[in-house]
């Protein structure tokens, strides 16, 4: 499920706990002030603890854009535990997801960690990372899921109503990317109510989906079992 890394202990624990596979933390704006540095710092000491947690989720991060000068500032704070996986915000192609799996293997070396040990999640979220996900199955052993970024999508496309064909055939191409490359798609995120769109989720084909509250994620149990082979759903970013 999706948890701002500022969140409060008791917000920590009950995502903890919720049953979901991973928790994505999100380090807010992609500024360089206080606030992310800050975000960055409480999002490490967050993975060191479900670290310690006998059978915790996954922990992932969202960074900022590989093209982003704040790229080097997020790893460099995370990459003490290291955490279970990174989201890239918006892929533009392979060559982003290249890129971070370069500077991934450089935090793994200075960290002594296995290389490799460090997943890629990638939000699709723009034209460019639409018309790019064919080439995504060859990108990088390490790419472990992509996510559809509806909002970023219709914000992106100018769009005021959802829906739409543009959105239907992204929709549809990023779960047959991740088909070919062997990793989950997962659905965006839904306000509380409006669960049902995990069941048109399934149908559609996604393995799983994010959640933004840890009550979501019983629904989201309910339309993935955990014994069919599917990613439970997921809070990430």
């Amino acid at each position: 499920m999706i948890l701002c890394s500022n969140a409060n202990e008791e917000d920590f624990a009950a995502a903890l706990d919720c049953g979901a596979d991973a928790l994505l933390l999100r380090l807010g704006p992609c500024v360089e002030d206080d606030a992310r540095r800050s975000a960055s710092a409480r999002a490490c000491t967050l993975i060191g603890e479900a670290k310690r947690k006998g059978g915790a989720p996954k922990l992932f991060v969202e960074v900022a854009p590989v093209e982003s000068e704040l790229i080097e500032a997020d790893l460099g704070a995370l990459f003490g535990p290291g955490p279970d996986g990174v989201f890239l915000p918006s892929c533009r192609g392979v060559e982003s997801l290249q890129r971070l799996a370069v500077k991934l293997a450089v935090r793994e070396a200075q960290a002594g960690l296995a290389d490799g040990a460090t997943r890629i999640g990638a939000f699709v979220g723009d034209p460019a990372s639409v018309l790019a996900l064919r080439f995504f199955a060859a990108a990088s052993p390490r790419l472990a899921a992509l996510a559809f970024d509806e909002a970023a999508l219709s914000a992106s496309l100018g769009l005021t109503e959802a829906g739409g064909a543009a959105i239907e055939m992204a929709r549809a191409a990023i779960i047959l990317a991740a088909a070919s490359a062997g990793v989950p798609a997962f659905a965006p995120p839904v306000q509380i109510g409006q669960e049902a769109a995990y069941a048109a989720a399934r149908r559609d084909g996604f393995a799983g989906a994010m959640a933004l509250r840890p009550e979501q994620v019983a629904h989201i149990l309910k339309v993935f079992p955990p014994g069919e082979n599917r990613q439970k759903g997921q809070s990430s970013a």
